[in-house]
């Protein structure tokens, strides 16, 4: 399970990267940068599942498994626990309605203000590897599982229909700041 769902993220980061660098027209040493960046992005919103076991739900039964094993230094082994039973994790700050929107309003800073090429990367992953995340749910008719992960601090109920126009939307700013990107 980890490694397809490294190997997945990878692939579709890989995939944007190169697109926005063919698109570019512009082939600079500095674009390491914005590869380096986008790398790191991707598995950056990883660390919520670290932050849900080991402080802000340390009493759950796999935050008592996953806290043994890295106390033993068993790392590779706690990361496949959380990997097995990421689905258990439901109330991510970072996998959430809430932090996505800010996430794209902090993208539109950092792209226009900023001429981080590494911070570009950095903050277009995440929000790329959201994007990825929902996707693969809808299209696995799982909107029942994206409605409790990416909603759940929507206190009201979000119909299918919101949560396919949500992600449409996210995806439609996402190319939008790509624009500004190339």
């Amino acid at each position: 399970m980890l490694k397809r769902e490294v190997t997945s993220h990878l692939l579709v980061t890989l995939a944007w990267l190169g697109i926005v660098t063919l698109l570019r027209w512009s082939w600079h040493w500095n674009l390491i940068l914005l590869w380096l960046g986008g790398l790191v992005g991707t598995f950056l919103l990883d660390i919520d599942h670290l932050l849900y076991t080991l402080w802000i739900y340390p009493q759950e039964l796999t935050s008592i498994r996953a806290r043994n094993l890295i106390e033993q230094r068993r790392f590779k082994d706690a990361l496949i626990l959380l990997a097995d039973t990421h689905e258990e994790r439901t109330r991510l700050v970072f996998h959430s309605v809430l932090f996505q929107l800010v996430l794209f309003v902090f993208c539109f800073w950092v792209l226009t203000s900023t001429g981080s090429l590494f911070g570009t990367g950095l903050v277009m992953a995440m929000a790329l590897h959201l994007l990825k995340d929902e996707f693969e749910l809808l299209l696995l008719g799982r909107e029942e599982y994206l409605r409790k992960w990416l909603f759940w601090q929507i206190k009201t109920e979000v119909s299918f229909y919101h949560q396919k126009l949500f992600v449409v939307l996210m995806l439609i700013v996402f190319l939008g700041l790509n624009l500004l990107l190339i």
